[in-house]
C-alpha cells in the first residue's frame, strides 16, 4: 500500500515561497499537488483555489508572476475563467472560488485523491470525501457519475493516473461509471485528450494505463474519427510500452532517448491504424513528435522486414526514414526487441546525417543535360533515382553519377511512363 506522508506539505518550501509570492492571502493548494507530494512524489503542477471573483485574484495573481519574471494570463471562460502562471521551473492556475463555498468545490472535483485541499501556508488538511484514505489503499474513486459525464475528459484521466502511480486500481463502480460513458469521449476536445494520452505514454507504468485504455472501451472513442482502430494489436504489444518507457529493458537504450516522447506516441498511433500527421494535429502533441511518431508507426512493419536486410537496404531505409529513423528503429525494438538492433544503431549513429541528406554529386541542371530532360516530374524521378543509388554506395563521384544515369536512361524512361 502507498504511504502516505504529510510531512511533505508541512515542510514544502515551495508552497511557502508561492503563498509568499501571492502577498500571503487565504489560499489552499488541491488537485495532483497535494496527491503527489502525499506520495512522495515530486510536482511543478499546483492548483491554487483563491476567494473571490476572477477580478480580485487579478492582483495576487500579478504579484507572484512579477515575481517569478514573468506574466499572468487568463485562460477560459465565464465561471471557469482561471490566472495561469507559467515559467521552466513551474505551472501555476488560480482558480476564483466565486460563488462556491468550499464544500461545493471540493465535491464538484473528478476523483477523490484530487479532491484533498492544503491550507497554505502550513495546513491543515482539508478532506472531506475520504480521499486520504484512497490514497492509502491504492484505489482511484471517482466523486460521482455526473461529474464525470459533465466533463468527458476525465474518463481517460483515470487510465493516465493508473499509468503514474504504481499499483493504485480503479473502484469498481468508476470503472462501471467510466465504461457506460465511454462513448462521449469520442466528443471531448481533442486538445485535451491529446495531453492526456501524451502523459499517460510517458508514464512509468504505462503498459497498465493502456491496457485500462482498452478493458473500459476508451481506445477506440480517443482516436480520430477515421481512424482504423486495432485494439487487438495494441493488446498484444503493452509490453512494447514498458521497454519505451524504461521499464523493461529495451535493445537500443539511446534510440529510446533520442525518440523521446514520438517514440510512445508511435506505438498509440500504431494502435490507432497509422494515421497521418494532419488527421493527429488537433491532438496538440509537439509538431516534430508529431511528425516522427505518425512515420514511425506507418513504416513498423517495414523497420522490422529490414533489419536483416543487407547493409544497402538498411542504408536506403534509413535515408526514407530520415530524422524519424531513430524513433522508428526505437518503436520496432520494443516490439520485436530479439532482433539485431545494435549493427543498426552503428550504422545510424556512424552514417545517418550523410544518409538522410546527401551531398549532390550533380545539381538538377546537370542531371537535365545528362538525360536531356526539361524540369517537370520525370527529372524529379531521376533526381532521386540517383540520390538512392548514392546512398547505395553505388556512386560515389560526379562522373560516376553521369555514367550511372547513361547507364540506366532507359530504366528511368520506364519508370517514368509506368512500365
Amino acid at each position: 500500500m502507498p504511504r502516505i506522508d504529510i510531512n511533505a506539505l508541512e515542510g514544502d518550501l515551495l508552497l511557502r515561497g508561492v503563498w509568499e509570492g501571492l502577498g500571503t492571502p487565504e489560499c489552499h493548494v488541491t488537485g495532483g499537488y497535494v496527491r503527489d507530494r502525499l506520495l512522495g512524489r515530486e510536482s511543478i503542477d499546483l492548483d491554487l483555489v483563491l476567494p473571490g471573483n476572477i477580478e480580485a485574484v487579478a492582483g495576487p495573481a500579478r504579484r507572484l508572476a512579477a515575481r517569478l519574471d514573468t506574466r499572468a494570463h487568463v485562460l477560459g471562460r465565464d465561471s471557469n475563467r482561471v490566472w495561469r502562471i507559467e515559467c521552466p521551473e513551474i505551472k501555476i492556475e488560480l482558480w476564483p472560488l466565486g460563488n462556491l463555498s468550499p464544500d461545493d468545490d471540493i465535491r464538484r472535483r473528478d476523483f477523490s485523491c484530487n479532491a484533498l485541499f492544503w491550507q497554505l501556508p502550513e495546513g491543515p488538511l482539508d478532506d472531506r470525501i475520504g480521499g486520504r484514505k484512497d490514497l492509502e489503499s491504492g484505489v482511484i474513486r471517482a466523486l460521482s457519475k455526473q461529474n464525470l459525464e459533465d466533463d468527458p475528459v476525465r474518463l481517460v484521466r483515470a487510465p493516465r493516473f493508473l499509468a503514474q502511480l504504481e499499483g493504485f486500481k480503479l473502484d469498481q463502480q468508476t470503472a462501471d461509471w467510466i465504461a457506460s460513458l465511454a462513448p462521449a469521449v469520442s466528443d471531448a476536445p481533442r486538445e485535451r485528450i491529446g495531453q492526456e494520452l501524451l502523459k499517460l505514454v510517458s508514464a512509468s507504468y504505462a503498459a497498465d494505463g493502456l491496457r485500462s485504455l482498452l478493458e473500459l472501451g476508451l481506445f477506440e472513442p480517443a482516436s480520430p474519427r477515421a481512424a482504423q482502430c486495432d485494439g487487438q494489436w495494441l493488446g498484444r504489444h503493452l509490453e512494447a510500452a514498458s521497454r519505451l518507457v524504461g521499464s523493461a529493458p529495451h535493445p537500443i537504450t539511446a534510440a529510446v532517448r533520442a525518440a523521446g516522447s514520438a517514440g510512445r506516441l508511435a506505438l498509440l498511433l500504431r494502435g490507432w491504424g497509422s494515421p497521418d500527421t494532419d488527421t493527429v494535429a488537433a491532438y496538440a502533441w509537439p509538431r516534430v513528435d508529431r511528425r516522427h511518431a505518425t512515420k514511425a508507426a506507418e513504416l513498423l512493419e517495414h523497420t522490422l522486414m529490414t533489419v536483416n536486410a543487407p547493409t544497402t537496404g538498411r542504408r536506403v531505409f534509413i535515408h526514407s526514414a530520415g530524422a524519424a529513423f531513430p524513433t522508428a528503429l526505437a518503436l520496432a525494438a520494443a516490439i520485436e526487441p530479439d532482433h539485431p538492433w545494435t549493427r543498426w544503431w552503428r550504422q545510424w549513429r556512424k552514417q545517418g546525417q550523410k544518409l538522410v541528406n546527401p551531398d549532390p554529386l550533380l545539381s538538377g541542371e546537370e542531371i537535365a543535360a545528362v538525360l536531356e530532360l526539361q524540369p517537370g516530374p520525370e527529372l524529379g524521378h531521376a533526381v532521386d533515382a540517383l540520390t538512392e543509388a548514392q546512398v547505395r554506395g553505388e556512386v560515389k563521384t560526379a562522373e560516376g553519377a553521369r555514367r550511372w544515369l547513361r547507364r540506366n536512361n532507359q530504366t528511368l524512361e520506364c519508370w517514368n511512363v509506368g512500365c
